[in-house]
């Protein structure tokens, strides 16, 4: 086996755990950015989990979207001290939360 084959398998693996314990962490890691309560008012959203910068894209038609949002973005702020941005995507009205810098 060649050393690129080997460092794709090895890449492949540490994905493969990465995918595993965002499985895992799933409800956990939406009751944290979005909130428990404001979780079950949503019905079709989509959310992604980064370091920096976390995503959630709601249906434009679904109601109370604003509302939602709105919740959301007070929960992010009050639990993360981060900042948001809103914008429209296609038939989503999405939520880019900004996790501010810390210190190590």
């Amino acid at each position: 086996m060649d050393k690129n084959q080997n460092d794709s398998q090895k890449m492949d693996a540490i994905f493969g755990e990465v995918d595993k314990y965002l499985k895992e962490k799933e409800e956990f890691i939406k009751e944290s950015v979005i909130g428990s309560r404001i979780l079950n008012e949503l019905e079709d959203f989509n959310l992604d989990v980064g370091l920096k910068k976390t995503y959630l894209c709601i249906n434009k038609e679904q109601e109370n979207v604003f509302d939602i949002l709105t919740k959301v973005t007070e929960h992010f702020i009050q639990a993360y001290g981060g900042t948001t941005i809103i914008y429209p995507k296609g038939d989503n009205i999405c939520l880019e939360l900004i996790t501010p810098k810390r210190g190590v």
